[in-house]
């Protein structure tokens, strides 16, 4: 009986934490654009792509010969995806990026105007060649190899051509900018949004590219890495963390026990992001979900966990629906919920159940990082499951799951809440072959069922 009685509260708690909007919470992301009357579209600045996907029928990839498969083209990039699929959730947002004038650049512009959308930021370069990426999956709908070639965004994305749209990224709700641009544009981007106290979200892209932010990272106030990103972007900072991550392997624990393991494992590559100013790390896991990080001494990080009232089902003056997500992942979450916990990593002791938690504990040194601005050892994190689902393709989960955030972030969610509908929206994007579903809207969100 006390075990039933534990697991409901735990239960209560998780629901609590997302089911009602923080009104403070989206005051306070309101005050972070304080310099605006009104707010106007969310900016994305990154790379419009043409990809070409090829997968397989059956058998394995084997290496110097062909197998039977399908080979589509589908419009991609990161910085596109997101801005295709935030407008897709009835949110308007401006993409500012560069194309060719050939026929990869043709047909990407063709289908931005097909979307009703508008190609003022789109820079139709007659001297460059479109980007394309041209990956290859396994039979599972993972990503086993890809060549990108994006030397036009690199060579014709300018500080100069962004500049021209300051009025528009200064009244931002908030800027996305992906790492296929080079690091003078990232820090032109970060410097006008800053000016106005936009929001800027990072998306590292790959290991490579996710270090091109480095001297930038005090002015982010969201990155959103996967494990080998996140490890890539603490390591060029500080050498002090190097080859951690690949001390000791991983058990066979599951549910959200095993997302702590990971997460403890990381613990010193989290903190050396934090510490340089950052405010949040969202951490993408793949089949495990997603994990919020920030520091214990962050108020609004604090605001949005624990100023949610469970008995209000009503939408709390926000623009954007995400009740309905709040519900599925309550459900999924409880599937998820384990008693055990790993080493060196506490539960938050105003929250009994395990996918909120807290590391390190007192005993813990943390890695030095030059030039640091935040000095506070303790971080808390929270643990959104993966919604079950049937894979038809990774590619542009993660860009959905970043898009759905911001537009619901947009709409003056609070943080959780909308990182659930980001995870919600992922969850549709991988049962779609294209980046974005052609299908797609907020009304398809609110209404799935799992």
């Amino acid at each position: 009986m006390m075990e039933r009685a534990s697991s409901r509260l735990r239960l209560s708690t998780i629901s609590r934490h997302l089911s009602a909007p923080s009104q403070r919470f989206a005051s306070q992301l309101k005050n972070l654009s304080a310099s605006k009357k009104v707010l106007g579209m969310p900016v994305i600045i990154g790379a419009m792509v043409l990809d070409i996907h090829a997968v397989p029928f059956a058998a394995d990839l084997q290496r110097g010969t062909t197998v039977p498969g399908k080979v589509t083209y589908v419009q991609g990039g990161v910085g596109r995806n997101v801005a295709e699929c935030i407008t897709k959730l009835g949110v308007p947002a401006f993409l500012i990026s560069v194309v060719g004038q050939d026929m990869a650049g043709q047909l990407l512009v063709a289908h931005w105007l097909s979307l009703g959308l508008s190609i003022e930021g789109v820079q139709q370069c007659a001297e460059c060649v479109t980007p394309v990426v041209s990956a290859v999956f396994d039979t599972k709908g993972e990503l086993a190899t890809a060549v990108a070639d994006v030397t036009a965004l690199e060579e014709h994305m300018t500080p100069k051509w962004i500049c021209q749209f300051v009025d528009i990224i200064q009244s931002a709700p908030v800027m996305m900018v992906d790492a296929n641009l080079m690091p003078n544009v990232l820090e032109a981007a970060c410097s006008l949004a800053r000016e106005a106290n936009v929001p800027i979200w990072f998306e590292p892209v790959s290991v490579p590219k996710s270090v091109r932010a480095t001297g930038l990272l005090k002015y982010i106030t969201f990155a959103s890495p996967n494990k080998a990103e996140l490890i890539s972007m603490a390591e060029n900072l500080t050498c002090s963390v190097k080859g951690m991550m690949s001390q000791g392997s991983l058990s066979t624990k599951t549910g959200s026990a095993r997302v702590k393991e990971i997460v403890w494992k990381l613990r010193h590559h989290i903190y050396v992001l934090l510490a340089t100013g950052m405010k949040y790390i969202v951490l993408t896991l793949g089949k495990h979900g997603v994990v919020l990080c920030s520091t214990r001494n962050n108020p609004m990080f604090q605001d949005s966990l624990g100023q949610m009232d469970l008995s209000s089902d009503a939408d709390g003056g926000t623009t954007f629906d995400a009740i309905p997500v709040a519900a599925i992942l309550s459900r999924a979450i409880a599937s998820s919920l384990t008693e055990t916990s790993s080493d060196g990593i506490s539960s938050n002791v105003t929250n009994t159940q395990t996918n909120i938690f807290e590391f390190p504990n007192d005993s813990y040194e943390p890695p030095h990082v030059q030039n640091a601005v935040q000095s506070e050892p303790k971080v808390m994190c929270v643990h959104l499951p993966a919604l079950p689902s049937t894979v038809v393709s990774l590619s542009g989960a993660g860009d959905c799951l970043v898009a759905g955030t911001m537009a619901a972030l947009s709409g003056n969610c609070d943080l959780v809440r909308s990182l659930a509908y980001g995870v919600a929206v992922a969850r549709l994007a991988v049962q779609s072959d294209s980046n974005v579903p052609e299908c797609f809207s907020r009304n398809s969100i609110s209404v799935f069922h799992i």
